[in-house]
């Protein structure tokens, strides 16, 4: 009798520097799991909106948003973590663990122990679970209240050009919204004034979300081109 195949875990490995991104990758795929790699936690946010995820692998010496603010983000909202980091320091290894992280790797990790460290923790953790940040519980606009409502339902109420842009955001259900579609949805065609102003206000927004709710909002720059919410 041949039983079905199960599809390989996915493997994302968040690391900035492209050599020992794809040296992980690459041995991780040839030990029979599937991965892909990111250079950023904002290049990771983008290409999860497309890609599935078991397990993530992230370097805590990352440009941009943080390694350490990644994982934390991360373990938040369920999602299975290992650290592989340069930082070999005691202070480091007990903040990476107290983020959330399953286990610490130091730089260079024999890869036949991140594999086997990366099984264990699929095995604990069900290798069937894709991890999708906030997919289980989405935030939700309530237009007839004008509130934002967090996966852990505490609520932040919004001003009208605050749930212009919200709203614009989560229509496109975890697309890239443009910055040419954002300023047409807050109605203005100047492209700097109008985007600084964006800027601004979404500064302002996410202090009040993380104040209202204890969360942080979910929403991502992508480098020149817009704006992403993950839901």
């Amino acid at each position: 009798m041949q039983f079905p195949q199960t599809a390989p875990s996915v493997i994302a490995v968040v690391e900035d520097d492209e050599d020992i991104r794809a040296n992980v990758c690459g041995f991780l795929n040839k030990s029979g799991l599937r991965a892909w790699g990111a250079e950023s936690a904002e290049d990771f946010y983008v290409r999860l909106l497309n890609e599935r995820a078991d397990l993530i692998v992230v370097d805590l010496g990352l440009p941009g948003e943080s390694g350490m603010s990644l994982v934390k983000r991360l373990t938040q909202q369920g999602v299975a973590v290992i650290v592989l980091t340069a930082r070999g320091e005691l202070e480091s290894r007990i903040a990476g663990l107290n983020a959330g992280a399953l286990q610490y790797f130091v730089k260079p990790a024999d890869l036949n122990e991140l594999v086997a460290g990366i099984r264990s923790q699929l095995r604990h953790a069900g290798s069937g679970a894709s991890a999708q940040p906030g997919q289980a519980v989405p935030w939700r606009l309530d237009g007839s209240k004008a509130v934002l409502v967090a996966p852990n339902q505490q609520s932040v109420s919004l001003t009208t050009r605050e749930f212009d842009l919200v709203s614009s955001l989560i229509a496109a259900q975890g697309g890239l919204v443009t910055k040419q579609a954002l300023l047409h949805a807050m109605g203005t065609d100047d492209m700097e004034d109008g985007f600084h102003r964006i800027e601004s206000q979404l500064t302002r927004l996410r202090r009040k979300t993380l104040d209202a709710t204890g969360l942080p909002l979910p929403v991502r720059a992508v480098f020149g081109k817009g704006l992403v919410f993950l839901p």
